[in-house]
């Protein structure tokens, strides 16, 4: 624990300072008396209530991380210098001291980073995932927390649930390895994770340390699940042009992502291209004491054509003498389609300026009809039917009387009626059934995954929860 300050390791690592900590590990800043030199020490700390089987498994998981790094060579990959066994026979593993802190405590201290920024460390991360991926290694947990930052070089570590190539995995049957946020389709949905599968880690990641959040959110882990296997990511407003590498990372189907020889020639003509001009408004009023009022386009999602941004200044009141309005002007296609995304309303006076993002109402419409057509579940009634974001439809069922048992049997009723539905490939209600989450105030979410090939409006998404003691019961109709 903390007070291992001071204790000697293996006869010559003097640990000095606590790092950092996580659950089952922290890391030290130690000394290596017979080299001089400081390294850094990784410690595995194992709850007491953990049986001799689980010992065992977390032990072979932290050697795991010792051969998959030690098999290595790479400036991008920390070096493991040793593996040594602590007096309680815990293992410890000696690595490279790397002088600065992660990616994660760089975004959390200042912030989003530039595109610049950020694609300088996506080429050096995608050149040492390559070099793992050559060895046979899939990393399995790309995140911020586990790139470390030292100057302009970037390091990318802790390879403990790594796939190695011939080895027996450590993963139980169903059990799901990684951060929910960072983690690829999937490896939510039980699949091996795969190199393409550090490759929509490796997006996440960059989507991160540009927007300044993930690109999936959830009030609980099983929620950002839910997100990662079934909804688009919220949409980039920061990206530049980074957009096209992060649309190209975050596809769902695997086969769809860039590979790892595109995204590296794609990141590296970024790097290289010259930055794109800031067009600055100009004002077509006189100074005023309100001056110009600048407005930006409702955000686009990463990837979409930037749109410049516009000045406008307050309106002018035509008096009985102004002359009628100017000559119709003929606007580019370009124009037009910026204009139909927004309805924009100037106050003369207060110079305020007000806008509402245009909707497919084509796209809504065909959602529409489907949701109400939509028969409610065995002993169900239809209470709302809504308009939601992406022009989707929100349906509400609710069961008319308190129900028993954490209600088991509404929540089979509603998961049988989910899979009888066209388009849906399977269904999973997680821990409804148990009761566990039907309190909360988001409910338990409801991974819905639809066959690939449907393409007409299906179910998309949905949620239970309880209110009064009765089951409430919410889905979203969308292409």
């Amino acid at each position: 624990m903390d007070d291992d300050h001071g204790q000697l390791l293996a006869g010559r690592y003097r640990l000095s300072r606590l790092l950092g900590q996580g659950g089952m590990g922290a890391v030290w800043r130690a000394h290596d008396e017979r080299l001089e030199r400081d390294v850094a020490v990784k410690e595995l700390r194992l709850p007491e209530h953990l049986g001799e089987a689980e010992r065992r498994d977390w032990i072979a998981r932290l050697d795991r991380e010792a051969r998959a790094a030690a098999r290595l060579k790479h400036p991008g990959i920390i070096t493991v210098h040793d593996r040594i066994s602590g007096p309680d026979g815990r293992p410890w593993i000696v690595m490279e001291l790397v002088d600065g802190g992660s990616l994660a405590d760089l975004i959390e201290a200042d912030g989003p980073l530039t595109p610049e920024r950020t694609v300088d460390i996506g080429r050096q991360v995608a050149a040492a995932l390559g070099a793992a991926h050559l060895r046979g290694i899939t990393h399995r947990d790309i995140k911020p927390a586990n790139i470390l930052l030292e100057g302009d070089r970037v390091v990318l570590t802790d390879f403990g649930i790594a796939a190695l190539e011939g080895d027996a995995t450590l993963t139980a049957t169903g059990m799901i390895m990684g951060t929910p946020a960072f983690m690829a389709p999937e490896q939510v949905r039980g699949m091996p994770a795969t190199a393409e599968s550090d490759l929509w880690s490796l997006g996440a990641t960059l989507y991160a340390a540009v927007e300044g959040r993930a690109p999936f959110a959830g009030t609980a882990p099983s929620a950002v699940l839910v997100a990662v296997a079934t909804e688009p990511p919220i949409p980039a407003v920061r990206a530049g042009v980074l957009g096209p590498v992060l649309d190209g990372l975050l596809q769902k189907d695997p086969t769809e992502r860039l590979s790892m020889a595109r995204l590296q020639a794609q990141l590296s003509l970024v790097a290289t291209s010259p930055p794109a001009p800031t067009r600055t408004p100009t004002p077509t009023q006189s100074p005023g004491a309100l001056g110009p009022v600048e407005f930006r386009l409702p955000t686009m999602p990463a990837g979409s054509p930037s749109v410049p941004q516009a000045a406008a200044g307050p309106a002018v009141r035509r008096s009985a003498a102004s002359p009628g309005p100017a000559p119709r002007r003929r606007f580019s296609r370009r124009a037009k389609l910026c204009a139909s995304a927004l309805v924009i309303a100037l106050a003369a006076d207060s110079g305020y300026l007000l806008y509402q993002e245009a909707r497919d109402d084509s796209a809504y419409k065909a959602n529409r009809r489907v949701a109400e057509a939509l028969t409610a579940p065995a002993g169900f009634s239809r209470q709302s039917t809504t308009r939601i974001g992406q022009n989707r439809v929100q349906v509400t069922y609710t069961w008319p009387d308190p129900c028993a048992d954490h209600c088991a049997d509404q929540v089979s009723l509603a998961e049988q009626w989910m899979k009888q539905h066209a388009g849906t490939a399977r269904v999973d209600t997680f821990g409804a059934a148990s009761g566990s989450c039907l309190d909360r105030e988001d409910g338990c979410p409801v991974l819905i995954e639809r066959v690939p090939s449907y393409k007409a409006p299906a179910l998309q998404s949905a949620s239970l929860r309880t209110v009064g003691g009765r089951l409430s019961f919410r889905v979203d109709v969308g292409r």
